[in-house]
């Protein structure tokens, strides 16, 4: 062989198989560094997940304690009664009140708990939150309670020796690994719930004392950190992460076979793998070599549709920034110019003030128009399916278009199948929006004749012998008009943005083109179709079908007897009323919200109560009977829904049957299903408005308390002033500072006080009253978020209360970062927040 091949191809042969084995051996040499490497990071990112759930929950201990603790801060006289919620049926823990001098001034088991047996109870005098053990006892979670800014007392729970581990103990990998949590002192507070990896041998000097000091300092760049040590001749991963209270840690470990069991098998596999390798390695050259010359002709490609996806990103950012900007003005026109039309006598100006109004909502809407089609390029565009009336979808369309169509001398026909389904589940926004630009389109181009809107309802023909389409429609909607038709050669550019067809002939009809594309687009979104039937000259009949989930199969019979009932309820919705027996309760913490709720029914003579928690609003439900009960989300001591749970468990409630409604700002769907699930009659959405606020009395107040009077007349409303209050300009410091203004859109805060400029300048005076800036700094300060998104929340529809529109919507985005726990978000723009709603303050101090 030597002789057939020669000495040196065999040498260099034997020299590259030398190379191949020793590239492998230092590859798995490298690999087992790697492996073990990657297990201890996984070990430790483990650990930082225990440590996160068992932190949430002794926080939330620690957050329940404080809440308590606010509560009896603020109401010391009701100590027992706010100790009450405390109370567990399992005897799992005993829970206190102790003063400095370490005496118990309340106590629901043993008294013989000393400050030096719980280090929890002196640190909580000097006003930490604490946890400590103290073997034999247990347990013990503590927080001071304040008298002004002293601590005065020590709350504290705490639970039995036996119970801590059923409550706090860490069942990690399934129960093949032990993990114990330990104070500063590197004491067990709480036990691991596996007592068989608990040995002396491995939390000994060998063990976890010789590698306490790598993993300590493993915590210096991370909040957790994990080592491989052996044991014995037995290899464990041990590991140790930072609980979110101060001076607790997790430690614990794992049996290296748990976690690393198929090193071995891989390890060995890497040689076998790396001649697989070196032969596709190969391969791979003779494919890059063929490739890149692909590469090559594709990368002008490239770059051209880089290009254009940059264009259609700008183009699409720049749509969306602009119709937003647009609509704040026209809004704030709009507002003004209904004010006009209220006040106005002169028919001559009246006839002005409509024009505006008609070209303000025309603008509007194309403003709608684009910033849709921007959401729907950008992707921000979201389908919010929620169940829905068919008939209050099909009447809101009639209401808008037939004013336009009588206009015009058009038949608008109303062409309903009555054996729709009354109720529907999908998106009800979109799918009215498709129908009324639809219809509008038809309007607009047609002159003379008729526009019909025909709507039925077809079963899922999809798959007849499937459970899953049974429950499922096909809504067929038609828009039929005789108007000018479409020509054969423009039906391709029916869809496309920013095209109008037959320019020349339709030069006089308003419109940028948008509507159908935007229409075509929603559609898809929904998973809907399109279709269009024309003759030019004619008309159009645009045919849209689309899936719909059933929510109530009960039919929707005669529309347009459904619809004179409808009128004829909303007149009565809209009659002033008077109800001087009734009594209704309201609790908001802010009390700005409670004095515009006692503004809006000041006509009415109602007699109401108000609180500003969910406690103080149990005291007043269990010592009297209310017509209505409304009560706010988020209050401190005790929310709404917190409220209405334990007003339900009430053993002696006045007020079982009482409608309770929601008050909150949260206007999306999945707040109301919240509220709806939780039992709740109704909601009402921050800022209240009269005309919604007056329909839910109306709605839910016994009859009989209800007297209907007359309307005011022209006079009457005339003596309501209007005005707002004058925007003066702030007294200068250091340069020309923003006037009110800047701050204010008084359309919007007019709107929200019932267009009465004296009760508008009221809540400037009330909000100015309930400054929280000592609240947001000290909330920011201490990090409790919790409560910092309390307060922000609040602001948030105070703020909107007054028109300070812009304070607004920086608040709500400060609440949803706290509530998605973004909390760099809050720390980059707090400080900013702070500034702008400081200015707001100084502005109207001094107008």
């Amino acid at each position: 062989m030597i002789k057939k091949f020669g000495a040196r191809p065999l040498i260099g042969l034997l020299f590259f198989v030398l190379i191949l084995l020793l590239v492998g051996v230092l590859l798995r040499v490298k690999f087992s560094s790697l492996f073990q490497n990657y297990v201890e990071k996984q070990v430790a990112f483990q650990a930082e997940n225990y440590a996160s759930a068992i932190g949430e929950r002794l926080v939330l201990e620690l957050k329940s304690l404080a809440g308590i603790s606010a509560g009896l801060s603020a109401n010391p006289q009701h100590l027992e009664n706010m100790l009450s919620t405390l109370k567990n049926g399992n005897d799992e823990y005993s829970y206190g009140v102790v003063a400095l001098n370490g005496k118990h001034i309340f106590s629901d088991g043993p008294q013989d708990v000393h400050a030096s047996e719980f280090k929890g109870i002196s640190e909580s005098f000097h006003g930490s939150r604490y946890i400590s053990y103290f073997k034999g006892k247990g347990l013990m979670f503590s927080v001071p309670v304040y008298s002004g800014k002293n601590v005065k007392y020590v709350l504290y729970r705490l639970y039995k020796d036996e119970k801590v581990v059923k409550n706090f103990g860490i069942i990690c990998y399934s129960g093949k690994g032990y993990a114990a949590i330990r104070d500063s002192r590197d004491s067990i507070i709480v036990r691991s719930a596996n007592d068989s990896l608990a040995s002396d041998l491995l939390w000994g000097e060998n063990g976890y004392g010789a590698v306490r000091e790598k993993l300590k300092s493993g915590l210096n760049i991370s909040i957790a950190s994990a080592a491989k040590w052996d044991v014995d001749g037995s290899e464990y991963y041990y590991f140790v992460a930072e609980l979110k209270l101060p001076g607790v840690t997790l430690t614990g470990l794992v049996p290296a076979d748990v976690v690393a069991s198929e090193k071995d098998s891989i390890s060995f596999l890497i040689l076998w793998v790396f001649g697989l390798l070196i032969f596709m390695f190969v391969i791979a050259m003779i494919y890059v070599l063929y490739s890149e010359r692909k590469a090559r002709e594709n990368k002008e490609l490239l770059r051209e549709k880089e290009s254009a996806e940059s264009a259609s990103r700008a183009k699409s950012l720049f749509l969306a920034n602009m119709s937003h900007e647009i609509r704040t003005p026209i809004n704030g026109i709009l507002g003004m110019d209904s004010m006009l039309l209220k006040e106005c006598k002169d028919e001559n100006l009246r006839d002005y003030a409509l024009n505006i109004q008609n070209a303000g909502h025309t603008l509007l809407s194309l403003i709608n128009d684009i910033l849709d089609i921007s959401k729907i390029e950008s992707g921000k565009m979201e389908i919010l399916p929620v169940k829905y009336s068919v008939f209050s979808v099909l009447s809101d369309c009639y209401n808008i278009v037939s004013t336009r169509a009588r206009d015009k001398h058009l038949d608008f026909v109303m062409d309903i199948s009555p054996d729709i389904p009354s109720s529907l589940f999908g998106d009800e926004v979109r799918i009215k929006q498709v129908i009324n630009n639809l219809l509008s389109n038809a309007v607009k181009y047609t002159n003379e004749g008729s526009v019909m809107l025909s709507v039925r309802a077809e079963k899922n023909n999809l798959s007849p012998m499937s459970e899953k389409f049974a429950n499922e429609v096909v809504l067929c909607i038609q828009v039929k008009d005789t108007g000018i038709g479409i020509r054969e050669r423009d039906r391709g550019k029916l869809f496309q943005n920013f095209v109008r067809l037959d320019e020349k002939r339709n030069r006089n009809i308003e419109g940028t083109g948008l509507g159908l594309n935007l229409t075509r687009q929603l559609l898809d979104m929904m998973g809907g179709t399109i279709h269009v039937d024309s003759v030019y000259g004619q008309g159009s009949t645009f045919t849209v079908r689309l899936l719909q989930q059933v929510s109530d199969e009960t039919p929707i019979g005669d529309f347009a007897k459904l619809y004179k009932q409808h009128q004829k309820t909303v007149g009565e919705a809209h009659e002033c009323f008077e109800a001087p027996d009734a009594c209704v309760l309201v609790a908001d913490d802010m009390q700005m919200n409670l004095k515009v709720f006692a503004g809006l029914l000041k006509e009415t003579k109602i007699q109401i109560d108000m609180a500003v928690n969910g406690a103080e609003a149990l005291r007043y439900i269990q010592k009297k009977h209310y017509d209505v009960i409304f009560l706010d989300h988020m209050m401190p001591v005790m929310d709404g829904i917190e409220a209405f749970r334990k007003m339900k468990k009430l053993e002696e409630n006045p007020n079982a049957q009482t409608p309770v409604v929601m008050l909150t700002a949260n206007a999306v769907v999945d707040a109301k299903n919240l509220y709806m699930d939780e039992g709740f009659s109704d909601y009402i959405t921050k800022p209240m408005r009269e005309e919604v606020l007056l329909a839910t009395l109306k709605k839910f107040l016994p009859k009989n308390l209800i007297h209907v009077v007359k309307k005011k007349t022209d006079d009457e409303l005339a003596s309501v002033d209007p005005t707002p209050v004058a925007a003066a300009p702030v007294a200068e410091k250091s340069g020309a500072q923003p006037s009110l203004s800047d701050f204010l859109d008084t359309a919007t805060g007019l709107a929200y006080c019932m267009n009465d400029g004296k009760f508008y300048r009221e809540m400037q005076e009330e909000y100015v009253k309930g400054d929280k800036t000592k609240e947001l700094a000290e909330f920011f300060e201490k990090e409790d978020f919790e409560n910092y998104r309390i307060v922000v929340h609040a602001l948030k529809s105070s703020s909107l209360t007054i028109g300070a529109t812009k304070v607004s919507e920086a608040a709500k985005a400060l609440e949803m970062a706290c509530k998605e726990s973004n909390l760099g978000f809050v720390k980059q723009n707090h400080a900013a927040f702070v500034e702008k709603y400081t200015m707001l303050l100084a502005a109207l101090k001094n107008s």
